[in-house]
């Protein structure tokens, strides 16, 4: 490689980084105006003692105009700006990328050599369907297990596959299982999910605690499973998302261990085994 390809290459590389970036500025300021739109129930019961929740909540009577104005004023500017800020987000995907937002099914033939040969990849435009799957499948699986808000980090899924280029390299040079422990132990060190929410019931994939373990675990198995086949036809990517944090589940602290002591041989091991029950 010539010294002027490596300098093309390493400015693609920072221009796919600063785009990523650029969206999670977004990302996060939306993250945060849907915090600040219920500050004027923090701390608060939303019902008085006694009472059922009936439909949507009613602002507590103390905070209506002539009671704590400022935290209603600031829930109410924040919910605009929310609104303002979508509406202007989802216009721009719908004019300029209508693709944006689709998850890459991880039942689509070969996609498993697809993601690995997609940490070469470095465009403004595109996006590398590593980082496009891996980003997606995190908002996915969240919304199985947690209720928003929550803020994942597309820049943070870019940083996992720059150290995969560096460690790895591009396509499947060894295992299936090998490449997906290589991915887990890079992404779990980035930590694309910066804030996942809380849970929305008491299974064990809700309560644990270092939620990007769980979604990259659960994320990288489906890809190792979808290679196998689509199990029905009626079985969306969601709902193949749950079976497989179900069949996971009981798996994810020998996971947990092997990710900590960064024993990918280990881990690749484990993974076969999980793949054996498909």
């Amino acid at each position: 490689m010539t010294i002027a390809s490596r300098h093309q290459d390493t400015l693609a590389s920072h221009a796919v980084c600063a785009a990523a970036g650029a969206r999670d500025s977004v990302r996060t300021a939306q993250f945060f105006l849907r915090i600040l739109s219920g500050a004027e129930y923090w701390g608060r019961p939303l019902e008085p003692a006694g009472q059922a929740p009936a439909g949507r909540a009613s602002m507590p009577s103390e905070i209506r105009p002539g009671g704590y104005l400022l935290a209603a004023l600031v829930s109410r500017l924040a919910r605009i700006a929310d609104r303002l800020t979508t509406w202007s987000v989802n216009l721009s995907i719908t004019l300029f990328a209508p693709e944006w937002r689709k998850l890459p099914s991880p039942f689509t033939h070969g996609i498993m050599n697809e993601v690995a040969e997609a940490i070469r990849a470095d465009s403004f435009l595109v996006n590398p369907l590593f980082n496009a799957y891996f980003y997606r499948a995190a908002i996915h699986i969240l919304r199985r297990y947690r209720t928003p808000p929550f803020l994942v980090l597309e820049h943070r899924v870019d940083a996992a596959r720059r150290s995969l280029l560096a460690d790895i390299g591009a396509g499947l040079n060894g295992s299936e299982p090998d490449f997906l422990a290589h991915a887990i132990i890079a992404l779990v060190d980035v930590a694309p999910v910066a804030r996942a929410g809380n849970r929305r019931d008491a299974s064990l994939i809700a309560l644990t605690e270092d939620q990007n373990l769980t979604v990259y675990v659960i994320a990288c198995v489906a890809l190792l499973f979808a290679e196998q086949g689509k199990p029905a036809e009626e079985l969306d990517e969601d709902q193949f998302f749950a079976v497989v944090g179900a069949l996971i589940a009981p798996r994810l602290p020998v996971i947990e261990s092997l990710v900590a002591k960064r024993d990918v041989e280990g881990l690749a091991k484990e993974l076969a085994e999980i793949q054996q029950m498909y």
